[in-house]
């Protein structure tokens, strides 16, 4: 009797004990725009980001996907984050400018010149200010990934500001196209879906979009000519894994720790990621009989001076009291 009573008192403190395990046990969900497509290195991220959180966690931290704006549609995300509804995004950050209008920034043209430009930032003084603007909205950055963008054309190679004039233009965000009117084109606003088409048309004469556009849009079946962004590019953007504030509230330190850990762990791999992806698409186009050739820092500096010249003076007309932070930025890249 006595050991029957020992067996039934150590399966009951078992049963405690297993019952305090899982008693933080949760499911986060994550939303993006994209197809689940593991051969896009910015999902692969967030599917790995996954797995090492419930491996890291024992399980207690699961993470359920919700692609193709099936949870939340891309431009509505970041109010999503901000109320809870969404726990966590890959989110391009450009599409909280309305909201946060240092986010602006993060697609200014001109700025970068090159991948490691882009990643060294993630660690400066201006983006720790941008951050505060997220993390007071709503949001935080668990982990960096950046996605550059090359230019694709049909009736000669746009190589600098001298070739868009006259051109029916798709640009990368409202201060590009502003300061691309000042040279003379035509700019149309449109999602990258919609491209091909207008390619394909003649309504645009040429793109301007990430490199992982150019290939799940299948661009190259309707170009003639490609500026790759492997060397230089005049405009990156950043797409982190992002979670939100009222969530990351309701974690316990623990769940905190793993969650902003494995994030910082998996940024390396993102970049090489993202440079893999610049060369994959250049020579997608170069198989199809597309005209390849890369951003020389010679025509890099022309458009800089064009964007100088009208981008960034009109952001900060725009936004005053953020025209100090554009600064701070600039002179990191002197």
């Amino acid at each position: 009797m006595a050991l029957s009573k020992c067996l039934l008192v150590a399966a009951a403190v078992s049963a405690g004990m297993t019952a305090s395990m899982n008693a933080d046990a949760i499911t986060l969900k994550l939303a993006h725009q994209w197809p689940q497509a593991e051969s896009d290195y910015v999902i692969a991220t967030a599917i790995k980001f996954a797995q090492e959180v419930e491996k890291k966690s024992n399980g207690d931290i699961k993470i359920q996907f919700f692609p193709a704006e099936s949870l939340v549609k891309a431009s509505n995300t970041h109010t999503a984050l901000k109320n809870g509804t969404v726990d966590l995004s890959i989110y391009p950050y450009i599409y909280a400018a309305g909201a946060i209008p240092e986010m602006n920034l993060v697609l200014m043209p001109g700025i970068w010149k090159s991948h490691d430009d882009v990643f060294r930032f993630r660690n400066t003084e201006p983006w720790k200010k941008i951050e505060a603007k997220a993390e007071a909205y709503g949001f935080k950055t668990l982990c960096w990934i950046q996605i550059s963008g090359g230019v694709a054309s049909t009736g000669k190679p746009i190589d600098s500001d001298a070739d868009v004039a006259g051109e029916k233009v798709r640009a990368a965000g409202k201060y590009m196209s502003y300061a691309l009117q000042q040279a003379k084109a035509s700019t149309v606003s449109m999602p990258s879906s919609e491209n091909y088409n207008a390619m394909q048309m003649g309504l645009l004469d040429a793109v301007w979009t990430s490199s992982s556009s150019f290939g799940a849009y299948r661009l190259y079946e309707v170009s003639k000519y490609y500026v790759s962004p492997e060397k230089y590019s005049i405009y990156y953007t950043i797409d982190p894994i992002a979670i939100s504030m009222k969530t990351w509230k309701k974690l316990t330190p623990e769940q905190q720790q793993i969650l902003a850990e494995v994030g910082k762990s998996l940024e390396e791999s993102a970049l090489e990621g993202a440079r893999k992806e610049d060369s994959r698409v250049a020579a997608l186009f170069a198989s199809h009989g597309v005209k390849v050739s890369q951003m020389s820092l010679e025509s890099w500096n022309k458009w800089h001076a064009l964007f100088e010249q009208h981008a960034f003076p009109k952001f900060k007309k725009d936004n005053p009291s953020s025209a100090d932070l554009l600064d701070e930025m600039l002179a990191l890249y002197k």
